[in-house]
């Protein structure tokens, strides 16, 4: 796995385990998913993401990205708050959701996952520091902050064992569920929060 792959596992590790689950099941007789379609548009300093799973959301337009349009991977976009530490970024990742799944479902469903993880070693130390109802593009929301210990080195300029902190900001609308996501490196987290803050709270459903 490289390091942007292995950064974004960790970052959304619930979601991309279902990805993880399906991914080379694959056989010649299986259509491949359809595309989620995706623009981008510059308006002064600012660059917004439209993308066809039902969002906007809006950068400064010299940062740096990551996106897919795969309907198969669920982080749709990763904004790099930073050049110089790739774990820093504020994402937002997609997932399909069965007809009556409600917002509790969805976040109970992820955080479990996220424990399993811990328990299993992909995380150590995982802890909920903060947990609070709250609101997204108008929705009824659910945000965690939770912090953990990377057991291996998923980058160049960063050891075993470092500390991360995420603010992640669950959301349901029309039987998708939406995680918007901060992450960083802990000792990072206080430095970057103010500008991911800005770009979580530029979320629109479309």
């Amino acid at each position: 796995m490289n390091n942007r792959n292995l950064i974004v596992a960790l970052a959304v590790v619930a979601l991309l385990a279902v990805a993880a689950t399906t991914a080379g099941c694959a056989t010649n007789t299986t259509p491949s998913p359809t595309p989620i379609p995706a623009t981008t548009t510059s308006t002064g300093n600012n660059t917004t993401y439209s993308s066809a799973a039902g969002f906007n959301i809006t950068y400064l337009k010299n940062l740096k990205t990551d996106s897919s349009t795969n309907a198969s991977t669920p982080v749709r976009l990763y904004v790099y708050l930073t050049p110089n530490e790739t774990a820093d970024g504020v994402l937002v990742a997609t997932k399909g959701l069965s007809s009556g799944q409600t917002l509790s479902d969805f976040s109970n469903n992820d955080m479990k996952e996220l424990q399993n993880y811990s328990s299993t070693g992909f995380y150590k130390s995982f802890t909920i520091l903060n947990e609070t109802n709250s609101t997204l593009s108008g929705k009824p929301a659910h945000t965690i902050v939770w912090s953990g210990i990377i057991p291996v080195q998923y980058n160049k300029t960063t050891p075993t064992n470092t500390s991360v902190k995420e603010m992640q900001t669950y959301v349901v609308n029309n039987n998708m569920g939406y995680v918007v996501t901060y992450k960083a490196v802990a000792s990072d987290y206080d430095t970057y929060l103010a500008q991911a803050q800005r770009i979580m709270n530029s979320f629109v459903l479309t």
